[in-house]
């Protein structure tokens, strides 16, 4: 697990973010691929990657391809991370337009702590857990559930991860984990089941309800597995691995979703 420090600015956090979107659908980020994602000029550009550069968050040379360092790489996951929770809770909870909750998000994204970030995690878990207090949301609690309050606090006590990561016997038999997936398997990740410290770094690592996995090859106890994450791929222990549980089909729709 990296520092981030503090000496990393919400824009260079922005330019990282950038990189690593780039990466994810294409094999090189060039200082003008970043002008155009970005709507600014190349010359702008410039003195930002040298800056990321003497932090050794990126590989980058004048006219050269820039690559992601190791750091470069945790840091740009884990705000692309927030920057999507936060977009999907001002969209889909508070009902905020796509472009203005984009607009908002990029500025949150920098400030939200360790502890809100795992949270607002465990709240869509906890969303894609409980149908009702979905359709209550959408209809904007307009019809009320009977014994709402009751079923509300079952639902919390036995499917929100924060409160059962260590219960075993409320995983879910309709929940698949992704160590048991055969190669080449897309699921979407519903919910990490495990301790703070390892759902911590699962969730910075872009490992969040909704968000596609793709099991690229199997591990053991001491071969990591490897699985595919916004365009990357990762090495996952077999530990951390397990923790990972997901949809048992690609849509909810009971088909299968393999990779060719």
């Amino acid at each position: 697990m990296f520092n981030t420090g503090s000496d990393i600015t919400g824009s260079l956090e922005d330019y990282l973010e950038t990189i690593y979107r780039i990466l994810g659908r294409s094999s090189v980020a060039r200082v003008r691929d970043i002008a155009e994602e970005m709507q600014v000029t190349p010359a702008s550009v410039s003195p930002a990657m040298k800056r990321l550069s003497e932090k050794k968050l990126i590989r980058y040379s004048k006219r050269n391809y820039i690559e992601l360092t190791e750091k470069g790489l945790f840091i740009a996951r884990r705000t692309m991370t927030r920057h999507n929770l936060l977009s999907r809770f001002l969209t889909e909870i508070l009902g905020i337009s796509r472009e203005q909750a984009e607009n908002d998000a990029c500025a949150m994204e920098h400030y939200l702590s360790d502890s809100s970030m795992e949270r607002l995690a465990a709240f869509f878990e906890f969303l894609a857990a409980c149908p009702e207090l979905q359709v209550l949301i959408k209809t904007g609690f307009g019809n009320c559930l009977e014994n709402e309050t009751e079923y509300l606090f079952r639902c919390s006590k036995s499917i929100c991860p924060l409160m059962v990561h260590d219960d075993k016997d409320n995983i879910g038999l309709e929940l698949l984990c992704l160590i048991d997936l055969e190669p080449g398997s897309s699921r979407k990740i519903a919910r990490i089941n495990a301790a703070q410290k390892i759902r911590r770094q699962l969730i910075d690592s872009g490992f969040i309800q909704g968000a596609r996995v793709i099991l690229i090859r199997p591990g053991t106890t001491d071969l990591p597995f490897i699985v595919r994450l916004d365009g990357y791929d990762q090495e996952l222990p077999a530990a951390m691995a397990e923790c990972v549980l997901v949809y048992p089909d690609c849509e909810g729709t009971g088909e299968n979703d393999n990779e060719e």
